[in-house]
């Protein structure tokens, strides 16, 4: 986990907590034939969903509705993140202080 700023509301940058992720890649079948093989390409979205949570024993869920793309809240603590990073190098980003009722 590391610090870094970010504005999520337009009211200024605040500290935010940042949670490296592992990278996930998914196996893509490429070329026709005798050319035919497998490469493993990053898969963003899987590295950021249903994920275990870095805060506690639960699990990273989608909850993009009613919220911004990216947001995810965990199943268990309730913790409210937003997705960050790209394929190589996923995070999550601690929505301030905001939990959901378990």
């Amino acid at each position: 986990m590391r610090i870094e700023t970010h504005n999520f509301d337009g009211r200024g940058a605040k500290r935010t907590r940042v949670y490296d992720l592992p990278p996930k890649v998914l196996p893509v079948t490429v070329g026709f034939g005798a050319h035919e093989h497998t490469e493993h390409w990053p898969d963003y979205w899987a590295a950021v969903t249903d994920v275990p949570c870095p805060c506690c024993d639960g699990t990273i869920r989608w909850a993009e509705a009613g919220y911004v793309p990216g947001y995810r809240i965990c199943d268990f603590c309730g913790r409210h993140f937003v997705a960050g990073g790209n394929a190589e190098a996923p995070t999550l980003l601690r929505v301030g202080s905001r939990r959901s009722a378990v």
